[in-house]
């Protein structure tokens, strides 16, 4: 009588552990089912894409041309775009425009977010953060359409304005100082409000008892701002001037815009010299390689910025 009692023991026993292996064996191949579509999606937008221009890269290819012209240049298109003087400016000035119109983001969004956060003007803050948000809602051909009108050399606001304080006024659009301090200048406008709300936000997260202990032992509020404030949110500083130099460097829809590059080629980015090479020119093979180059450039920038973080953060 005990024999059947105990087999019946046995088999729910197995029963139970073939329904605890299969769920284990459901959780664990849950992640790889979500993760499929996301993984495909990427290969099919980024990857692949990626591995084509890269092997296009490596040929003479012209899409003016007949396709019996197309064979296999190996790395003629990099030495053509190393050589080539356009490039090698518009490489110069794009990370010039990226150091000078990150570094006045940075210190016009972290000055506006500690005016924000002081507690002077914490009541009042709310109107403006929803100011803030306006140009980031705007897009970039829109916006730079708006500035080109303001710039304008006989009508623009901004020489009227200019002439009714009585400084001279400046061919903004026709010389290469006015043309390239236009795009840092718009590019400033664009941008900064996406610093500011990222600093009031790591704002926040200083401890207020240590700044309040800082204020009652004396200290000044310069010091208490750069020796517990900014080593406190400078991990936030390194992550938006990391992210805001990679989209400095890739600043294309501005530029075209505003100057299309000029006068002459003074203004060309990377971004508009490999457009323009690639579909203008109808010089593919050269433009994959110029973006290929750009792409690695900008590979480092964000690598380093990456690994500078994690040194901090230890």
């Amino acid at each position: 009588m005990m024999a059947p009692l105990l087999r019946g023991v046995k088999g729910k026993g197995r029963l139970h552990m073939s329904t605890k292996e299969s769920r284990t064996l459901l959780d664990k191949s849950a992640k790889y089912v979500f993760l499929t579509p996301a993984v495909l999606l990427i290969l099919g937008i980024s990857i692949i894409p990626a591995i084509y221009a890269i092997y296009i890269s490596t040929m003479h290819y012209n899409i003016a041309m007949p396709a019996s012209t197309i064979r296999f240049a190996g790395v003629d298109n990099f030495v053509k775009v190393f050589t080539n003087r356009q490039f090698l400016e518009a490489l110069n000035w794009t990370l010039q425009f990226a150091v000078i119109s990150v570094a006045v983001q940075t210190f016009i969004g972290l000055s506006i977010a500690v005016m924000l956060n002081s507690n002077a003007t914490q009541r009042f803050s709310t109107p403006f953060r929803v100011l803030l948000i306006i140009p980031m809602m705007i897009a970039p051909v829109l916006s730079a359409t708006v500035w080109k009108l303001m710039f304008w050399p006989v009508y623009g606001v901004v020489n009227n304005t200019l002439s009714l304080i009585g400084l001279s006024t400046v061919n903004w659009l026709g010389e290469t100082f006015g043309s390239r301090l236009a795009i840092i200048i718009t590019d400033i406008w664009a941008a900064t409000p996406f610093c500011i709300l990222v600093y009031l936000a790591a704002l926040k997260t200083v401890s207020a008892d240590i700044l309040e202990a800082a204020r009652v032992d004396g200290a000044s509020g310069f010091r208490v701002f750069f020796n517990i404030t900014l080593p406190s949110i400078r991990n936030f500083v390194a992550l938006v001037v990391s992210i805001r130099i990679a989209d400095a460097l890739r600043i294309f829809d501005v530029v075209m815009q505003l100057t299309n590059g000029g006068p002459g080629d003074t203004t060309e980015t990377i971004g508009t010299t490999i457009y323009k090479t690639a579909f203008r020119h109808y010089n593919v093979g050269q433009g994959s390689a110029g973006a290929f180059i750009f792409f690695v450039i900008i590979s480092i920038i964000a690598f380093t910025s990456m690994m500078l973080m994690r040194k901090r953060a230890d």
